[in-house]
């Protein structure tokens, strides 16, 4: 640190990283080296500058963020943070990778997100969200869709008429009596209000926690998303960048979690799992349909066979000096797996991250 200023720098060597299906990088190498955060910030009573790149999710804990994630490798954007502890604003952009469109044309694509949240009362707080893709040849990241106190969907597309795919959502937390906590998470790419059109696209997650005696924890969730959400007419607008999703990477599913945390001893938490997760056949990077009757054909949730998947599972994460460990494995129970309908798999799935580190902090002068 330099007084208000931070210069922070991660970086990580990971073999693991050739195997991952979502990673955008180089796969010929046993050992793969990646930033997950690289950034210099300015840090002052009210103002947050911030540029770099950093894991970020809004929305509840333990599940990726329908609009914002860590879903993805982190990437580069600026960002900036104000106001106070009942009025805080967030912004931040990108430039996402560039796509190739089916002339040969270079197309830019950029990504726009922002957030108003006010703390109602004590126990409440509320927030309003938008992020927006936009996308064309020789296209440029106009000021209009960087204004981070403009709605997108009203300044623009209802206002000016210019493109642009827009997701609108509302984050809710409410610490209800005793020390429960309710959240939920709604958001809206469009609605329809003609019948032959297509299907509304949203997405949504309600989750509670809580503690379970003197020293155990409970959590429940659920979570859905339609068949088309995150998609729209125009696929170099999707929500994805490199075909993984900007926010939640996934739709045309739904799914249930519940986990208790205990602790074992004071350096180390066991978390036992129950899920069920319902999967159609639609996907983040499908083509979308073709407007007209086969449009409204699609249906809201569930194209096509539904796979079904129930998972008991118990994670294990804890620290001892430079050695930190995350370790999850379950047993899944497989309906109409692969969306083939009677093709019934149980199999056994497990994974362990070990990271052995070394860190250095204090203030430079």
């Amino acid at each position: 640190m330099f007084g208000n200023f931070v210069v922070a720098t991660r970086p990580a060597a990971e073999p693991r990283i050739a195997d991952d299906p979502e990673w955008p990088g180089r796969r010929d190498l046993e050992l793969i080296w990646r930033f997950p955060e690289a950034y210099l910030g300015a840090q002052f009573k009210h103002v947050t500058l911030f540029y770099g790149q950093m894991e970020r999710n809004w929305g509840p804990a333990a599940i990726a963020g329908i609009g914002v994630s860590d879903y993805a490798y982190p990437q580069a954007e600026a960002a900036i943070e104000l106001g106070t502890e009942t009025f805080r604003l967030h912004a931040l952009a990108r430039t996402l990778e560039d796509e190739i469109d089916g002339t040969g044309s270079r197309i830019h694509r950029y990504f726009f997100a922002h957030r108003i949240g006010v703390r109602v009362s004590r126990r409440l707080h509320l927030a309003l969200w938008e992020t927006t893709v936009i996308a064309g040849r020789d296209r440029e990241f106009d000021a209009r869709y960087r204004n981070p106190l403009t709605l997108v969907l009203l300044a623009n597309q209802y206002g000016l008429g210019l493109d642009g795919n827009v997701l609108v959502g509302l984050d809710a937390r409410w610490h209800v009596a005793g020390r429960t906590l309710l959240e939920a998470q709604v958001a809206l790419d469009d609605f329809q209000y003609e019948d032959d059109l297509y299907p509304n696209r949203y997405a949504f997650t309600l989750a509670a926690s809580g503690p379970l005696g003197g020293r155990l924890a409970w959590r429940a969730l659920y979570t859905q998303a339609s068949s088309l959400a995150f998609r729209t007419v125009d696929p170099l607008e999707n929500f994805t960048t490199g075909g993984v999703g900007l926010g939640r990477s996934f739709a045309d599913l739904d799914q249930f979690t519940a986990t208790v945390s205990v602790p074992g001893g004071t350096r180390w938490l066991f978390r036992p799992e129950l899920t069920l997760l319902r999967q159609g056949e639609g996907r983040i990077g499908d083509p979308f349909p073709p407007p007209g009757s086969a449009g409204s054909r699609v249906p809201t949730l569930f194209i096509g066979t539904v796979e079904r998947t129930w998972r008991a599972a118990i994670g294990v994460t804890g620290r001892r000096g430079p050695l930190e460990l995350h370790a999850n494995a379950g047993f899944h129970h497989v309906v109409n797996a692969g969306n083939q309908r009677g093709r019934t798999v149980d199999r056994f799935e497990g994974r362990l991250q070990a990271t052995l580190g070394l860190s250095h902090r204090g203030m430079l002068r």
